[in-house]
């Protein structure tokens, strides 16, 4: 039976899937090698297929009490010094606040909600699409008409800047 974590990284690649974009994301990719030699392995890789555009994603949940902080500090450096863009998609009610701060002021840390639902099922949100909108960033797809809800041409047409 999968735990939270894998539940969490599954949820993030059934998100990325469910954009409709020309996207693979694989699971658990080494990209490249710590200063050791030890394989340096990312929980997902988003890459674009139309740019071969990449972004890695570490995914964190934290659920009891336990290690977090010390994994979530290792994370980070890992992001920082990723041979890809990444990023740390973390969420849980047990991540101490200062470590939240770290992540998010760090500019690498974005939190999700990965709460149970009436069927204790655990569901996935993406608050404000930040999530998603780092990724479009990233892999060179064009955020714009997401963040809006709209389509440039019919802004630029409630604007008046759109001749017919």
């Amino acid at each position: 039976m999968a735990g939270a974590a894998d539940d969490f990284k599954n949820e993030i690649v059934n998100y990325i899937n469910s954009w409709g974009e020309n996207l693979e994301a694989m699971v658990e990719v080494n990209v490249g090698a710590r200063f050791m030699g030890t394989p340096r392995r990312l929980d997902i890789v988003v890459r674009n297929k139309d740019n071969n555009k990449y972004i890695g994603v570490e995914c964190k949940v934290q659920f009891t009490d336990g290690t977090a902080y010390e994994k979530l500090s290792y994370a980070l450096d890992d992001c920082i010094s990723a041979p890809i863009p990444a990023i740390i998609a973390f969420a849980g009610p047990k991540i101490r606040d200062d470590m939240k701060s770290k992540l998010l002021m760090s500019g690498y840390g974005i939190e999700l909600t990965f709460d149970e639902d009436e069927n204790k099922k655990r569901v996935l949100k993406d608050p404000n699409n930040l999530f998603r909108q780092r990724c479009y960033i990233e892999l060179g797809l064009n955020w714009f008409p997401i963040a809006t809800g709209q389509k440039i041409p019919d802004q630029l047409k409630e604007l008046g800047y759109v001749h017919e």
